[in-house]
């Protein structure tokens, strides 16, 4: 039977994209344009990039990280929000199935509305949900397809409309080069914690550097 371990508490930062989302205007006030998703699914497995399986755990998170979440285009952090929750433009409510986003844009703001068009036509084919993963178990980690499930997410940063989801084909991907980065030092990570500081170590990290470099070269994330 494949080990099992718990990684020490970090916070990585994680981005993850979904495509269970929609978008509409309220009847009777077409000012108010509505844009709803799921960024989070509890107990649903889910491939990252070909390098592992990844499973949020129910009871991951929190309504206390949920508190101040902005909304943005392309996760440019240096422009207005389109929408926030500490002006209650912005909500998410934690259900049996995962975490349920709602906002209401003011589409009398010309980049509101520019955003809510996009979506609705599909001009935006994704949504990304930023956040940090504080505790983690690793399984299978002597295989070539191990299994990761996050058990503590201690931060939400921020939700963004993206043009390109980086993992095409997968439910749930990395948005960026510095988020996939990231996913292969995790897992790097934890497959050291388990072999230890040895020899047979450093061949390990060795060959899963060049599997992912050939995967890069390939075209894949």
């Amino acid at each position: 039977m494949s080990k099992k371990i718990e990684l020490p508490k970090v916070n990585e930062l994680c981005s993850r994209s979904f495509t269970q989302y929609e978008a509409r205007t309220i009847e009777g006030n077409e000012n108010v344009g509505i844009v709803e998703g799921v960024p989070i699914v509890f107990e649903q497995p889910t491939d990252i990039g070909g390098w592992f399986e990844e499973t949020i755990a129910r009871g991951a998170i929190t309504e206390e990280v949920l508190q101040d979440v902005a909304l943005f285009f392309n996760h440019d952090l240096n422009t207005k929000p389109l929408a926030r929750t500490r002006n209650k433009r912005l909500s998410f409510t934690i259900e049996n199935d995962g975490v349920h986003m709602h906002s209401e844009l003011n589409l009398l703001r010309s980049d509101a509305n520019d955003f809510f068009l996009a979506v609705r036509d599909g001009d935006i084919d994704g949504m990304s949900f930023m956040f940090r993963v504080k505790a983690q178990e690793w399984s299978d980690l002597d295989t070539d397809y191990p299994k990761r499930r996050i058990t503590e997410i201690s931060f939400v940063q921020e939700v963004s409309g993206v043009n390109y989801p980086a993992y095409n084909g997968t439910s749930i991907n990395a948005r960026a080069v510095s988020s996939r980065d990231s996913d292969k030092r995790v897992l790097e990570y934890a497959r050291a914690l388990l072999l230890g500081d040895s020899e047979e170590t450093k061949k390990a990290l060795e060959l899963e550097k060049a599997k992912n470099e050939n995967r890069m070269k390939l075209g894949g994330f």
